[in-house]
């Protein structure tokens, strides 16, 4: 039940964030999108499996004008990674990518100032 929860707190953390980029950064629609990475049962999962789906991946991807790719963990407030996400991190950033675990809109807010505003 407590895992449910903070799924869902998450969710609406992550719709929260869509929302805002989707509404302010209307000229880069499209370059903020959820990555899609979860199995609702065995059959999808190891369909997922074979066709490339890893374990950990982030939950969302910015691209940033001029080339750069961001990886976004969304997590409440005390909200941890799993072991697999924090390989996945270090798989990532190890090649140079950016990736960041948000808590809050307001997180989110700045990143996006910090990354897009000096466009």
């Amino acid at each position: 039940m407590v895992c449910a929860m903070l799924q869902q707190s998450e969710a609406r953390l992550q719709q929260e964030c869509f929302m805002h980029f989707h509404n302010t950064y209307i000229y880069l629609r499209g370059l903020f999108f959820r990555i899609k990475n979860e199995d609702h049962n065995r059959v999808t999962g190891a369909r997922n499996k074979a066709t490339g789906v890893i374990p950990g991946v982030a939950d969302s991807c910015l691209l940033v004008p001029g080339g750069n790719a961001v990886f976004i963990e969304f997590k409440i407030p005390g909200g941890k990674q799993s072991e697999k996400q924090a390989n996945w991190e270090l798989t990532v950033t190890r090649v140079g990518y950016s990736y960041y675990i948000i808590h809050t809109l307001e997180e989110f807010q700045n990143l996006c100032r910090k990354l897009l505003d000096l466009q």
